[in-house]
């Protein structure tokens, strides 16, 4: 298949996606009375649960932590909560698949859509709380979209290859949360890499999380831009693995109705 065939085939994909999106956080809305507030009060909380336990009872020691931990916090739950959402979302449209036509790539490209736009509020509030902490914007905040941009292919390349296993090995599911866990402690959220050990500082320079997030702090916090070659390393090995996660659901979408009604 041909570069060009590639992108018309999977447009029709993503323009189903984005409705689908549309919709579900339109009913995601009206199920509960505060609605698109809790889209902003879940990473609140979360936030100040972390910051009570690394800050205060574990006082880990990094400068600036408030703002050093802001910034991790949201950036990695939008990575987690996105990959999990992804893990089900083409096992629990077993009755679709069964009955219809569709490619599976539909389901996982929806919940990473749905997540982007909540991603998008709370990266707003992000900004308007290191303001109002006392962080002075500066023009290298523009290169937050660039790295978010990094971010939203690894994390569609992530969730939909996670997407398209589970209906073959549902069991993963554990090991796939063991794993975002461990992950998450791995990529410096809480803690700077002058605060580990030097042999285990290899968990944050081979892991794609931990740079992004690092690249996210020298733009908000320190007014230092990405290094090209860096982004462009993170980018080019997301569009790969993207490519891959995609071409495996393609080989695999006429299995999913079978496998699913076992």
């Amino acid at each position: 298949m041909s570069w060009s065939q590639g992108r018309r085939n999977i447009w029709p994909i993503v323009q189903v996606s984005l409705e689908r999106a549309r919709l579900g956080l339109k009913s995601e809305s009206t199920r509960t009375r505060l609605g698109f507030a809790w889209w902003i009060l879940e990473p609140l909380l979360l936030l100040s649960i972390y910051y009570v336990v690394f800050g205060h009872l574990l006082q880990i020691r990094v400068e600036n932590f408030a703002v050093f931990l802001i910034i991790g916090v949201t950036f990695w739950t939008w990575f987690n909560k996105s990959v999990m959402n992804c893990v089900d979302s083409i096992y629990e449209k077993k009755h679709i698949l069964e009955h219809c036509r569709i490619d599976p790539l539909i389901f996982p490209l929806t919940s990473i859509f749905k997540d982007l736009v909540k991603e998008a509020l709370v990266v707003a509030l992000l900004l308007l709380l290191l303001c109002l902490i006392g962080v002075t914007p500066s023009w290298f905040w523009l290169y937050v979209p660039l790295i978010a941009m990094v971010q939203l292919v690894l994390t569609a390349a992530v969730g939909v290859f996670v997407a398209g296993l589970i209906p073959f090995m549902p069991d993963l599911r554990i090991i796939i949360a063991t794993s975002l866990q461990f992950l998450m402690f791995a990529s410096g959220v809480f803690y700077d890499k002058a605060n580990i050990p030097a042999e285990f500082g290899w968990l944050l320079d081979f892991n794609p999380l931990a740079a992004l997030i690092s690249m996210y702090r020298d733009a908000l916090m320190h007014g230092r831009a990405p290094l090209p070659g860096d982004l462009l390393a993170l980018l080019g090995g997301a569009v790969l693995l993207f490519a891959l996660a995609t071409l495996f659901l393609s080989r695999n979408k006429n299995a999913y109705a079978m496998a699913l009604s076992k």
